[in-house]
This record gives structure tokens, C-alpha cells and sequence, in this order.
């Protein structure tokens, strides 16, 4: 068995953040864009570099600061928003005068410099393009004149290099229209996220080093364990975490702001990354009455067959943060041609990914069963009292374990959710929203009161996603709600029904019938039943079919 019951110490985020000395800016996480962008500022006038980045003006000021650096002769301009005049230039005829007046441009600003575009600006008029490179690579262009000039004018000289930066659609859709875009462009990207693998020292000392320039204050050890678990739930990992210089900025003048009383070092985020999550949950508050008035029904106590608690996670519109729920999934079984159907499906509530999940839990249990030859029953699954669209894998567990009870008359216990994707051999998959899904399920269960039973399973991949609130590791610690960590449908049998699959004699629970023997007994009750009767009876049926 690969089944892990989560202890309190397993779940806790602590760094020691022992050696802060070093100053870290953003582009230090980036060696390969320092190094394209080291080589671009070394190169010619009429180099071109495409740098996939967001387009916030931190992001921007980050990349025309490291350029001064490498060069400060080289001027660095800018331009995110533009038209054809600002980007080129133009010339006026003054009729009273009878002369023409040039009005400079962003080329003309960058001459000999660094020009840095936003491809989304370049793209609300295509043909700018064309122009550009003909500037960019021959050293000249046609001018502009907004109005008519009886004068010739003559061509416009120019020497800049060029940095397109944007998005990867906008990059897209760039190069679609331009297929030799890459015979002249370098190409690089900014990375937003972090992997954290032996750099855990290195973001802390960058995190304290903004904290340092924007507020003239340090975090604390704690503060910035706990910056980090915010972080972590916002990434799912604890590998992976933003670096956004923008996401950084925001919460480091709102936690100046939040914290306004205190002229100190900073102690303890934790109250205003809480505080960011309750004003979006409103809504979610609303749900929560619902299920402990009874409007939605949610059992979290005693044992039912055909029925499962599911794990959710509800994303509102407009809203940044997403808030987990759990889900009643419900499933009958009878004797028919093998057809699973999907209710979700049926009333055009569920994705294709989610009826995707539905078949793969289906083909999972048929080669557990072993069946010779189709499914000898028919289910249907509801996900019940979901009136909303439903999409996504992660219910995949639970509807295979529903599935089993259904089959096999053997109740589940509601005091347990579940999440978890599976494939066709029943290994147990990562899924998203985790510890959405795990806070949703707890904050019903401690409402009515935590019995010690309650819990939740979730796939072992997933617990490098783990970053809980406070209320649920207590909960833990003290044995009154469990985690449980799963890698395939064996182990999530073993916690649910508290019996084997298959049967094996050295289990400690070899008394009990396993439930591949129970499905097949009832399978051939249901057929002996099928097929028993007077004749008269099977030939009504059979003309009735008829």
C-alpha cells in the first residue's frame, strides 16, 4: 500500500532564511535573458531581438535598466503604446508659411539607441510592421506626410536596434504574418515563475531586497514564511512561485498600507494576504449557508451506497480568487447493455474533458472486473444539485469509487472527499485547486462540528502543492481532521471501504470479502434473476423488446 495519512509537521512551510546577505534583482533569475540581451546590447545597429515578457511597466523598466547598465552611452527608449506618427514621425506643411515642419518620432528618439516596442501595438496596424524592418534593416524608410506637401521629401535615415516585446500569442500571430521574422530576430523570454530548487535563499533576499527600495523595511523570518506559503497557493507548488516584479510590488505597498500603525520591521503578512482572500469570498460565504441550511444537501457523517462527497473548486467571474466545494456525486446501477451515462453530459452541464474522466473511470474498473466481454449493468452519475457547467478530470477518483459501491452494495463513508484523476490502469493523477478543495470540505465539516473521522483523500502528487490555512494544520495536529495521500485506486479502496480489491490471504483483512468477488456476485444475481421466470413471462419480455 502507498497510502499516506499526513501528519501536521508534513504540511507546515518553514525556512530558517539563514543567509539574506546578497541584494537580488528580478533579472538575476533570468541567466538566459541577461545572457540575449548581454549579446543583443554588444551587437549592431539593426539587430533585432523578440523577447516573450508581460507587459507590465515593471517588467519593461527591469529590461531598460539592465541595458543602461551594460551601455550607459546607449540611450533606451521605450514605446507600449504608439501609432504610426509617434513610432515614425511626420512631416506638416504649413500652407501659411509654404513650409514643412518634422515632428521627431520614436526611431528618430532611439537613433543610435535601443528602440523597445509592444508587439500588441504593432499588431492594431500590421502594415507598421513592414515599415519598420525596411527602418530597422536598410537604414531608411519612406516618410510620412499627414497632409499634402507640394515638396519631394526625401528619405528618412535611421540606425537603432530593435527589442519586440509581448505576449506568446501576440509573438504568434507576429510571425505568422512575417515567416522570415526569425531569419533576422534573436528570440528570448522573461520568466514570470521561479523553481525553487536550491534558489529558496536566493528569492527571499530578493523579496527583502524590493521590500528595502519600496519601503525602507525588513520582513522578518515568519513574515517571509508566510509570504512564501501565500505565494505557494497562488503557483500550486512548492517548487514553482511568481518572481512578477508587479505582483511583488502590489502586495509589499499593500502590506505597508494594510500595516499602516506599525513604522517597524514587518513581523507577519499573514493577516493581509487573509484579509485579500475574504474580499472576494462573499459569494462563497453564500454557498456555505446553503449547505449547512440544507439548501444543498451535503452529508459529512454516516455511510451511504451509490454516493460520494467530490472536492470542486468554483471560479466566479470577475473574482480573483477561486474558492473550493464539496460535491455530492451520485450513481444507480442496473442490469442493461453497458452504457454509463453521464446526466452532466446528457443535459449539456458537463465538458468533455469532465465526460473524458466519466470513460476513463469506466475503463479502469472493467479491466479491474476482468469482464470477458462488455459491461453486463448500466449506471447513470449525477453530480447532484450542480447547476452550472462542469468540466475537468479531478472527479475521476471519486466517480470510479462510486461506481464500486454502487456495484457492490457496499456503502461509503460521507465523512470523507475525495479528488483525484485516474488513468486506465488506476494510477491516481495530479489534479488542481487543492487546497481550495481541502479548506471547502474542512470549513463544512468544522460548522457541524469536527468528529475526528472527517477527511480527505488526494493523489500523492499533489502534496508538493500544500499550503493550508492555519485552522486546517491545527485540525490536524490535533487528530480531528485527516489528509490522506493516495497513488492508485487500490489505496483510495483501502481508506473508503476498509476491504481489498482483490482478495489476498496475507491482508489483515483476508476475513472480508474482497470487492471484485462481491460485484461479480451480484453481476451473476442479477443475471439468474434476469433469466429466471415462467415462460410465458420471458416471452411477454421478449415481444415487448420486440
Amino acid at each position: 500500500m502507498t497510502i499516506s495519512l499526513l501528519s501536521h509537521q508534513q504540511l507546515i512551510i518553514q525556512n530558517d532564511f539563514s543567509n539574506l546577505g546578497n541584494i537580488n534583482s528580478f533579472l538575476d533569475f533570468q541567466p538566459r535573458a541577461k545572457q540575449a540581451l548581454m549579446q543583443f546590447s554588444q551587437a549592431e545597429s539593426g539587430s533585432l531581438l523578440v523577447l516573450k515578457s508581460e507587459l507590465f511597466p515593471e517588467f519593461i523598466n527591469e529590461v531598460s535598466t539592465y541595458l543602461k547598465q551594460s551601455d550607459p552611452s546607449v540611450s533606451v527608449i521605450s514605446k507600449m503604446d504608439f501609432n504610426k506618427n509617434s513610432l515614425f514621425g511626420y512631416h506638416l506643411f504649413l500652407e501659411r508659411e509654404h513650409k514643412t515642419e518634422y515632428v521627431r518620432g520614436a526611431l528618430q528618439e532611439a537613433n543610435n539607441g535601443i528602440l523597445i516596442i509592444n508587439i500588441n501595438a504593432l499588431l492594431l496596424d500590421i502594415t507598421q510592421w513592414d515599415k519598420l524592418k525596411q527602418a530597422l534593416l536598410l537604414g531608411e524608410y519612406e516618410p510620412h506626410s499627414v497632409n499634402y506637401s507640394p515638396h519631394l521629401l526625401a528619405k528618412e535615415k535611421s540606425s537603432f536596434k530593435l527589442i519586440l516585446v509581448g505576449e506568446r500569442e501576440d509573438i504568434s500571430t507576429l510571425s505568422a504574418y512575417d515567416d522570415s521574422l526569425y531569419q533576422v530576430a534573436q528570440y528570448t523570454e522573461v520568466k514570470s515563475y521561479l523553481s525553487l530548487n536550491n534558489n529558496i535563499e536566493q528569492w527571499a533576499s530578493y523579496v527583502q531586497t524590493y521590500a528595502k527600495q519600496l519601503l525602507n523595511k525588513k520582513l522578518s523570518q515568519e513574515a517571509l514564511n508566510q509570504f512564501l506559503q501565500a505565494y505557494i497557493r497562488e503557483s500550486e507548488s512548492r517548487e514553482l512561485i511568481s518572481i512578477s516584479p508587479t505582483l511583488l510590488k502590489k502586495h509589499l505597498l499593500g502590506i505597508q498600507n494594510f500595516y499602516a500603525d506599525s513604522s517597524s520591521d514587518i513581523v507577519d503578512v499573514k493577516s493581509y494576504f487573509d484579509y485579500l482572500e475574504q474580499q472576494s469570498s462573499i459569494l462563497n460565504e453564500y454557498t456555505v449557508d446553503d449547505i449547512l441550511g440544507n439548501q444543498l444537501y451535503i452529508e459529512t457523517e454516516g455511510e451511504e451506497i451509490g454516493q460520494i462527497n467530490g472536492l470542486s473548486v468554483i471560479e466566479f467571474e470577475g473574482i480573483p480568487h477561486s474558492f473550493g466545494e464539496p460535491l455530492r456525486i451520485s450513481c444507480n446501477v442496473q442490469y442493461g447493455e453497458g452504457e454509463i451515462q453521464d446526466i452532466e453530459r446528457k443535459v449539456e452541464l458537463g465538458g468533455n474533458i469532465h465526460s473524458k474522466g466519466i470513460i476513463l473511470a469506466q475503463s479502469c474498473l472493467v479491466n479491474l472486473l476482468e469482464l470477458p466481454t462488455q459491461l453486463p449493468f448500466s449506471a447513470s452519475i449525477a453530480f447532484e444539485q450542480s447547476y452550472g457547467e462542469v468540466d475537468g478530470d479531478s472527479s475521476s477518483l471519486a466517480i470510479f469509487n462510486v461506481l464500486v459501491s454502487a456495484l457492490a452494495k457496499i456503502a461509503l463513508p460521507q465523512s470523507v472527499a475525495v479528488t483525484g484523476a485516474i488513468d486506465q490502469f488506476g494510477n491516481v493523477l495530479s489534479v488542481g485547486g487543492v487546497n481550495q478543495k481541502i479548506e471547502g470540505f474542512f470549513k463544512i465539516c468544522k460548522a457541524r462540528q469536527l468528529t475526528g473521522k472527517q477527511g480527505v483523500i488526494i493523489p500523492a502528487s499533489c502534496l508538493s502543492h500544500l499550503s493550508l490555512k492555519e485552522e486546517v494544520l491545527d485540525a490536524v495536529a490535533l487528530g480531528r481532521f485527516h489528509i490522506w495521500t493516495v497513488e492508485n485506486v487500490f489505496d483510495a479502496i483501502e481508506i473508503l471501504f476498509g476491504r481489498d480489491f482483490y482478495k489476498d490471504e496475507s491482508s489483515t483483512k483476508s476475513n472480508q470479502t474482497a470487492l471484485f468477488t462481491l460485484i461479480h456476485q451480484q453481476l451473476e444475481d442479477k443475471d439468474n434473476t434476469e433469466t429466471s421466470g415462467s415462460f410465458l413471462r420471458r416471452i411477454c419480455k421478449k415481444l415487448c423488446f420486440n
